[in-house]
């Protein structure tokens, strides 16, 4: 059984662009899957319908085989939690210390109260501390994020999604602001975690030498339409420029 399935999946937004027009898609248990495109492909509006961040227009959403589609309230709130998101631009709080925003993660397994006064109980912290580990950040734990590296800062943001104790980690465009070198570093800390946990791992990217190197299966977006699924190794020149069209040239540099 799969652990996500779209089935004729459509979003339209109200201002009528079409964002996803009939995806279907299954996401195996423990796998890496890289979800290719332009800018505007449908990649983010993908991953956010696998999490039920964006409701989609028409089709179906499945997690481990029930129809998680019409989801609201609290049953849509454990079904997010469930679901750990990293973002591109890491959205984590400047001020405050590298184990602070680890810890934010752990909010729904929390009082509210102990969130608003900042004090998490010592397993969490515990917690949080082992999952710094996982990426290499432990001893940054007291550092103000500011004082970090894009880098390292998205680093943070892994650890932070697995303090949900996730099913699976959904990464939209990870490294799409950083350097060729520092975006391997963030690559390499996702893929450990897909290898040591066994967990799955959805991941938006724009350059082929990245989903080559790390992923195990590929979706490519074109227009809100699936026009390729397969192995990295399988995507040819001349599917290559089908996907990008003219830009083939300049995605492929990375």
């Amino acid at each position: 059984m799969a652990l996500f399935e779209l089935r004729e999946v459509t979003k339209v937004f109200p201002n009528g662009v079409v964002a996803l027009e009939r995806v279907s898609l299954r996401v195996e248990r423990g796998e890496f899957l890289a979800v290719i495109g332009l800018s505007g492909s449908g990649k983010s509006t993908l991953l956010r319908c696998l999490n039920r961040l964006v409701e989609p227009s028409a089709g179906q959403v499945l997690f481990e085989g029930a129809d998680v589609t019409h989801l609201r309230g609290r049953a849509l709130r454990q079904y997010r939690c469930g679901i750990g998101m990293i973002f591109q631009h890491f959205n984590l709080i400047e001020r405050r210390t590298v184990l602070e925003n680890v810890l934010v993660g752990s909010l729904g397994r929390v009082a509210v109260w102990r969130s608003l006064l900042g004090t998490f109980p010592e397993e969490l912290v515990e917690e949080a501390l082992r999952n710094l580990e996982v990426v290499g950040l432990a001893e940054k734990a007291f550092d103000r994020v500011r004082m970090l590296s894009g880098g390292q800062k998205q680093r943070v943001a892994i650890a932070r999604a697995l303090m949900q104790r996730p099913h699976a980690l959904l990464a939209d465009e990870p490294v799409a602001s950083l350097d060729p070198a520092t975006a391997h570093s963030v690559m390499r800390y996702l893929e450990e975690v897909n290898q040591r946990f066994g967990m799955t791992v959805v991941c938006s990217l724009h350059f082929l030498s990245l989903v080559r190197r790390y992923a195990r299966r590929v979706v490519a977006l074109r227009a809100g339409r699936v026009v390729f699924e397969g192995c990295p190794d399988e995507i040819t020149d001349e599917w290559f420029r089908h996907i990008y069209g003219e830009e083939a040239q300049e995605v492929e540099i990375r």
